[in-house]
C-alpha cells in the first residue's frame, strides 16, 4: 500500500466520511494492511478520489501545492522510512499533532470529522 505524507496522521482520525461509498471502503481497506510505502504524490487514498484528474488533486485552486506542503510537513515531523506500519506512526502521533494542529488542521476543510463535540478525538 502506498500513502502520501499528511494521509499517514489524518487517516489516524477517520470516522467513516468521505466522498463516496467507494472512496470510504477503500480507505477501511487501507486501514487493514500493515506494511506502508511512503510516496510523494497520489497515493492509494488519492486512487479513488473524484478531485484526481492526470495524477493531479483538483479539490481546489492550488489544492495539489497545499497538498505537497502537508505532506513534507508530516513526513518532516513523523521522519518515517520509505517502508513503515500503523503501529510506527501512532506511536509518534502524541509527539508530533501539537504542531501538526498548528500549522496543518487550522485550514482543513476536514477539521470538524476529527472532533466530536469540538473536541479532538485523540492526541
Amino acid at each position: 500500500m502506498k500513502l502520501r505524507g499528511h494521509h499517514l496522521i489524518c487517516l489516524n482520525f477517520f470516522k467513516g466520511e468521505g466522498y463516496s461509498k467507494e472512496f470510504i471502503e477503500n480507505i477501511e481497506r487501507i486501514l487493514k494492511e500493515k506494511e506502508i510505502e511512503v510516496v510523494s504524490g497520489a497515493d492509494d487514498v488519492c486512487s479513488k478520489c473524484p478531485y484526481l484528474r492526470d495524477g493531479f488533486c483538483n479539490y481546489k485552486e492550488d489544492a495539489e501545492k497545499e497538498i505537497r506542503e502537508l505532506d513534507e510537513l508530516a513526513c518532516e515531523l513523523l521522519s518515517p522510512g520509505s517502508i513503515t506500519s500503523w503501529d510506527e506512526i501512532k506511536n509518534k502521533l502524541p509527539k508530533i499533532m501539537k504542531k501538526w494542529k498548528e500549522l496543518a488542521c487550522r485550514n482543513c476543510d476536514w477539521i470538524e470529522v476529527c472532533k466530536t463535540n469540538g473536541e479532538w478525538l485523540k492526541y
